[in-house]
């Protein structure tokens, strides 16, 4: 008698305890939940305890992608489904994910993600139910999840793939509440992404920064279909070509002082201006 396939979920948190409760009720069902917690220091940990005792440290990175892969070697079941602290999954989606496993379909199955952005579900400028699917539910031993930020996933050559093409079946998304989370974000983010790229000291020249700029923002407002969206697809599309721009004239900081945290050579600067302005005074 062939024995049954067991799930395990995966969910990293820091300081999630707006999300955590009503994510963990939407995941109970599965035979093993693991958190990878950041060091949480509100009551994410007090919560999940509720629901699970597999709860697991990882040092805080500015994002969880580091400890993707750290989670994921905890998991003790053939298929594991990572879920974000934000998001939700709906009875139809675990009971489509629990028929492919049954049947044996696929090894990586791509999910989409209904995203709520701002009070308002998405359907373009990127984040589009089926613009935004992610390889979410897979069998253990056919992925490796990279360090990097926005996580790229090593997957085996030999996997078969399976994509569901139904919304109403994917994940429940709220990514943002306002403009003011998306902005923290986007700083937070763009800091990180102009470190990793001052530190691998990639030669990036100026028209390749000018034609990402502007391919961000055409990506987004006419393929994706922002344009759809009105002003809010526009701001988004604008947005994120300003991630962009903010990214490198960050990493443009860190080049020119040669210094992941320039702001301190700056500031030494300043300091020494002043010094100078006082002196006049001396003389």
């Amino acid at each position: 008698m062939t024995k049954k396939p067991k799930i395990s979920i995966l969910i990293h948190t820091l300081n999630e305890e707006r999300n955590i409760r009503n994510c963990l009720e939407t995941v109970k069902w599965a035979d093993e939940i693991i958190i990878i917690d950041m060091y949480s220091d509100d009551r994410t940990v007090e919560i999940t305890k509720e629901y699970t005792d597999k709860i697991f440290y990882h040092e805080r990175m500015g994002y969880a992608d580091p400890a993707r892969q750290f989670g994921l070697e905890k998991a003790t079941n053939d298929w594991v489904l990572q879920v974000d602290a934000d998001e939700l999954v709906p009875l139809k989606l675990r009971n489509k994910l629990i028929q492919i496993m049954d049947e044996d379909l696929a090894d990586i199955i791509i999910i989409p993600h209904n995203n709520y952005f701002f009070g308002h579900l998405m359907e373009g400028t990127g984040w589009g139910a089926l613009q935004d699917s992610h390889h979410r539910f897979f069998k253990k031993d056919y992925i490796f999840i990279t360090h990097n930020i926005h996580s790229s996933f090593i997957e085996r050559d030999d996997a078969r793939y399976y994509e569901i093409k139904n919304p109403e079946e994917g994940f429940i998304h709220f990514n943002y509440l306002n403009i003011e989370q998306f902005m923290e974000k986007l700083n937070r983010y763009t800091s990180i992404e102009a470190e990793n790229l001052f530190e691998s000291r990639e030669d990036i020249k100026f028209r390749t920064i000018i034609n990402q700029i502007f391919n961000e923002f055409k990506k987004r407002y006419l393929n994706l279909n922002g344009r759809k969206e009105g002003f809010r697809g526009f701001g988004l599309s604008f947005l994120m070509a300003t991630y962009r721009v903010v990214t490198y004239m960050k990493l443009k900081l860190m080049n020119e002082y040669d210094s992941l945290n320039p702001r301190e050579k700056i500031e030494d600067e300043y300091n020494n201006l002043a010094r100078e302005v006082i002196n006049e005074y001396k003389e």
